[in-house]
């Protein structure tokens, strides 16, 4: 089984590769392209050991404000990892673009 150490290595590898911004610690830390449209994901390390994965959520009505929600993902095993990694990949690959 992975540390967390190593599951958090393969997750900041990926959204180097995919031109994420990574900002924190090894213990939480963001990983976002663009807040405002929504890829942005806040990962952490939970007091049960696994690592969970927050989702940014606008406000709405409050033009590039927000915050992030409860745990969308949890992350246990090098395979969880893995999905998650292929959702940013995904999520990079097919956001929206706009133009403010």
């Amino acid at each position: 089984m992975a540390s967390n150490t190593e599951l958090i290595k393969i997750i900041k590898d990926v959204a180097t590769a995919q031109n994420y911004e990574i900002t924190g610690s090894d213990k939480e830390f963001d990983v976002c392209i663009e807040r405002w449209n929504a890829v942005s994901f806040l990962i952490r390390e939970n007091g049960s050991g696994y690592l969970e994965v927050h989702q940014w959520e606008p406000i709405p009505g409050i033009k590039s404000h927000g915050q992030y929600g409860r745990a969308v993902y949890s992350l246990r095993s090098v395979s969880d990892v893995i999905q998650f990694c292929s959702i940013m990949i995904s999520s990079s690959a097919i956001r929206a673009k706009r133009k403010e």
